[in-house]
């Protein structure tokens, strides 16, 4: 998959990501960013729970690109090939799970839904860091930890992604360019296939349909400029909707919110 990060300063994946140590189950990092900046695309052995408590965290993996905003989470397994993306200052949670632990989890990158206590979880986590020991208090509420993540709640903040090229030159010139209007029968023209057989390539590749894939990138691009402090009359003319009202009822429909409502939550 293309990359978002050609011109972003690189960061050095963390360490903690490769210790093996069962008597560890959980090992806590906080990382705090404060410019745009990403990591090279690297896997460790350890899963990687991403908490964003400060800004907007973009995910790329070859399966897709997750979208952290606060109050959501990412779940990436261990070797799992991923690159993160800061946009700018960013506070970050982590918890590297040693492989032994993870079989409550899932085996694919996921974004989550954060819990109230998960949250007071992950701060109490972070609180301890990694010093502790297997007959302590910390060993038993890291194992707390891992079990109430295994259980939160998906969040629709996810963008599968395609191998394929001819789809491939699709979707990235959509999520470049969130507001393109094109049709499908458009597009088909532009790679040489008929609108059916690209109609076949989304749904079998992305399991959606051409129009709820691109209203995806529109959320993405939505919720980012949202936590930006953009006005919502001013992202639904960026995305081409004829009113707010129209760009409110579509964010909505997804989100199961307004923008409003999301944003303040």
């Amino acid at each position: 998959m293309t990359t978002y990060s050609d011109l972003l300063t690189k960061i050095e994946p963390i360490d903690l990501g490769y210790i093996i140590d069962f008597d560890k189950p959980v090992l806590p990092y906080w990382k705090q960013v404060t410019n745009a900046m990403c990591s090279a695309p690297h896997c460790h052995p350890r899963g990687q729970f991403i908490f964003s408590v400060r800004g907007i965290t973009r995910v790329v993996t070859d399966d897709g690109i997750f979208l952290i905003p606060p109050s959501q989470a990412f779940w990436c397994p261990p070797n799992v090939t991923h690159e993160l993306v800061f946009s700018g200052a960013v506070d970050i949670a982590n918890l590297f799970i040693d492989p032994a632990w993870v079989y409550s989890l899932p085996e694919y990158p996921q974004i989550f839904n954060i819990s109230v206590l998960v949250n007071s979880l992950v701060e109490r986590a972070m609180q301890m860091g990694c010093d502790y020991s297997v007959n302590g208090k910390e060993y038993r509420l890291m194992l707390v930890l891992i079990d109430e993540i295994s259980g939160l709640e998906k969040s629709l903040l996810s963008l599968p992604w395609s191998n394929r090229d001819k789809l491939n030159d699709i979707l990235f010139s959509l999520t470049k360019e969130p507001s393109n209007t094109d049709s499908i029968e458009q597009w088909a023209k532009s790679i040489y296939v008929s609108p059916r057989t690209l109609a076949r390539m989304f749904q079998k590749e992305l399991g959606m349909t051409f129009t709820e894939w691109r209203m995806r990138v529109r959320l993405f691009y939505a919720i980012e400029q949202l936590h930006d402090g953009k006005s919502v009359t001013y992202i639904a003319l960026e995305l081409g909707y004829s009113t707010p009202s129209a760009f409110i009822a579509a964010f909505r429909n997804i989100m199961g919110k307004s923008p409003l409502e999301y944003i303040t939550v």
